[in-house]
């Protein structure tokens, strides 16, 4: 079993559900294609791993708590950028929610507690809001992210309470560590997106191909992983099952036969195929 200590990070629109149910299928899917390209390249400079999404979600994760939070204030900031040259009608707002913990990694999927107190907290940040644990807070290095505590909550299915803090926005009084400079409207001034505008401006096509190449392979590994997993379960209770799992494996060994067979033998030679066709 392989584990690690991630930053697990949920990020998801804000209000989806009734949205989607007064829009066409087809500015639904336009909706989330624009959230998946804004996200997804900030992601990537930030050095972070798009495990999966969920519907309108992303669960991503991060090595680092610090650039979990400001990847996080920085598709905030991206997405307000981008609404200046969307139609009102198609604009959206983001939550986003941090923790930090042992994760099990299996099959390209993270599992465990850290991934549950991240996914409750989620529900308890409101939009445009940037929610994490004190897990993040004392891992972090403060002085690149500004913060404020927001208090102890009960989260569902978990024990204990857990301390949450926020980044405050720069409209705020706890956001004076932001400093926006003069006409800056972002809601994080900007704080985790400027740092990466280079990388974006660049594009980076090898790294953006090998990381779709990834995520395939990831889905790919996944989706056998959890098809190993249903069958090692059904075989044991299901005759249908272990019958068609005789005759994939009857097919297998003689196809196999059959090719080394084939493989083996030599092809005649000019003398045999003459004593053939003489009958010698």
């Amino acid at each position: 079993m392989k584990t690690e200590n991630l930053a697990i990070v949920f990020v998801d629109i804000a209000g989806f559900t009734p949205r989607t149910s007064a829009q066409t299928r087809k500015e639904n899917l336009n909706l989330l294609r624009r959230f998946d390209g804004l996200v997804r390249p900030l992601v990537r400079v930030y050095n972070g791993k798009v495990i999966k999404t969920i519907g309108d979600a992303f669960l991503l994760t991060f090595r680092s708590p610090t650039d979990a939070v400001l990847c996080s204030m920085a598709i905030q900031d991206r997405i307000v950028e981008a609404d200046a040259d969307i139609d009102p009608a198609d604009r959206f707002t983001i939550r986003a929610a941090i923790n930090v913990g042992e994760v099990r990694i299996e099959g390209g999927d993270v599992f465990g507690e850290a991934v549950n107190i991240a996914a409750r907290i989620e529900g308890k940040a409101g939009a445009g809001e940037v929610y994490f644990s004190e897990s993040v807070f004392l891992s972090m290095t403060k002085s690149e992210v500004p913060s404020e505590e927001v208090g102890y909550t009960e989260l569902k299915g978990i024990p204990e309470k857990i301390r949450l803090f926020r980044v405050p926005r720069a409209d705020e009084a706890g956001g004076a560590m932001l400093k926006p400079a003069p006409g800056n409207t972002l809601p994080f001034a900007g704080r985790g997106l400027d740092r990466v505008r280079s990388k974006l401006a660049a594009g980076l096509p090898a790294e953006a191909a090998v990381a779709q190449a990834h995520g395939a392979l990831m889905t790919v590994v996944g989706t056998t992983t959890r098809g190993f997993g249903w069958w090692k379960n059904e075989i044991r209770r299901s005759r249908l099952v272990q019958y068609a799992t005789a005759v994939v494996l009857i097919i297998i060994i003689v196809f196999t036969v059959w090719a080394v067979k084939h493989h083996r033998a030599k092809p005649a030679t000019p003398w045999q195929k003459l004593r053939r066709s003489l009958d010698l």
